[in-house]
């Protein structure tokens, strides 16, 4: 069983909002989740009324806002997701789990990677949202193999686990299941996926970035 900070749904909505958004979700459907959220939201926006929301409707919707951003942290596009939360109406942005995705958003844009994934663990989200937060975790910790996987020759497994988030066993075995040996100091020794060529692929915008990601690996409260 999870060990996340699942709360359980509270009443029931007959709301059609985001029904179908809720059912991608629900089925593991990952891949048009964020068109699906951004179609919804421009939905959401005009017919929201005038008059404030009940805790049921602005709870539904709070529901719907915090999937939207999960979706943008899936695909690791975090201007979209800080753009999202500027568009967050404020009511909104004091409920729970908007706010905690928020925190999760903020973590990420500032490369504290454990606490992205601590966050994530944490919630507190709605069990409608568990696929989505798992998804989410697993997405963003292949997304930092692959790069780490291209700027190290060799790094500590301890240093490995703190930014995955693990324990030195868990990443032990993500190591293991990557086909990534360990030498003789305990070492983790990445391997690339033909980096030679990848590297040679890259745009300027994207050797930045991967050059920016490993010199803040290097930091001191970043290393093991």
């Amino acid at each position: 069983s999870s060990t996340r900070g699942v709360v359980p749904c509270e009443g029931a909505m007959e709301e059609s909002w985001g029904a179908q958004v809720l059912r991608q979700i629900e089925a593991g459907d990952f891949d048009g989740l964020v068109a699906a959220c951004e179609e919804l939201e421009l939905v959401i926006q005009e017919g929201l009324p005038d008059a404030p929301l009940s805790n049921e409707e602005g709870g539904h919707i709070g529901l719907l806002y915090t999937a939207h951003m999960l979706a943008y942290l899936r695909e690791g596009d975090q201007h979209a997701a800080r753009f999202l939360w500027k568009r967050t109406p404020a009511p909104l942005q004091q409920l729970p789990q908007v706010a905690a995705a928020h925190e999760v958003l903020v973590a990420i844009w500032r490369r504290d990677y454990a606490g992205f994934f601590a966050k994530l663990e944490a919630g507190p989200w709605e069990a409608r949202l568990e696929p989505l937060i798992a998804e989410v975790i697993s997405r963003s910790r292949a997304r930092l193999l692959d790069q780490i996987g291209e700027a190290y020759k060799a790094l500590s497994l301890e240093h490995l686990g703190k930014v995955l988030g693990l324990p030195a066993t868990d990443a032990r075995a993500v190591c293991e299941h990557r086909g990534w040996g360990l030498d003789a100091n305990g070492s983790v020794l990445p391997v690339g996926a033909e980096v030679g060529e990848d590297m040679m692929k890259m745009g300027e915008a994207q050797l930045k970035k991967l050059a920016e990601y490993v010199a803040y690996l290097e930091q001191p409260q970043c290393r093991a």
